[in-house]
């Protein structure tokens, strides 16, 4: 295993170490507010676990993207209602929007799981450093499926204010799983920039 991957696997042992102690809390004090905050945290172990295991099998055997006719309009609304739930539930102020300039082409080949999985590491960086809001875009340029996730938070090199959290593990993912998309001599990519309107950063991956 590489010193990144045992590094990330030490700080899922630290994680699963705080959940034990909400946990037992929960048994004197089995209150909603602890239920729930014990939910969200085994729910983000869960997340960063099973990132881990594909990132993982990513190193040793490498990614085979099975890609099946997908809508790729429908995977971002799906995300969209399912992190609008979570963030509901953490309190947070942040909303998760999808952009209007979202022009989703009515199907694509894609393997449906690991894009999901990416997109959801990507959403995840994103939230941690947004102020207010977060957009969801996918569309189709040149031959590419592009998706994207900005923030309107303070941009590239900006102080990482979850940093104590932070394994660097989405990002890993996001280009293990754009680089298991090919068509011909086309291979899928990555790239974080500020984003296009000045506030904020963009990620974009690019499948063919």
């Amino acid at each position: 295993m590489s010193d990144a991957l045992a590094l990330i696997a030490h700080d899922l042992k630290n994680a699963l170490g705080g959940l034990e102690a909400e946990l037992s809390q929960l048994i004197d004090e089995p209150t909603p507010v602890m239920a729930q905050r014990a939910h969200l945290h085994c729910s983000e172990l869960r997340r960063q676990f099973i990132q881990f295991l594909t990132l993982y099998g990513a190193r040793t055997d490498g990614l085979s993207a099975l890609c099946e006719d997908e809508s790729p309009g429908e995977l971002l609304d799906a995300l969209q209602r399912v992190w609008r739930v979570k963030l509901q539930m953490e309190e947070s102020p942040v909303l998760i929007e999808v952009s209007e300039a979202s022009q989703p082409p009515a199907f694509w080949y894609f393997d449906h799981r690991l894009v999901q999985l990416a997109m959801d590491a990507a959403i995840h960086n994103a939230v941690r450093f947004a102020r207010t809001k977060v957009w969801l875009a996918v569309h189709e340029r040149d031959g590419w499926l592009v998706w994207s996730v900005r923030d309107d938070g303070c941009g590239l090199g900006a102080d990482d204010p979850s940093q104590a959290n932070a394994t660097g593990l989405g990002t890993a993912l996001s280009e293990a799983v754009a680089q298991a998309h090919s068509n011909a001599d086309r291979t899928g990519h990555v790239h974080l920039a500020p984003a296009p309107c000045g506030v904020g950063t963009q990620f974009t991956m690019a499948l063919p």
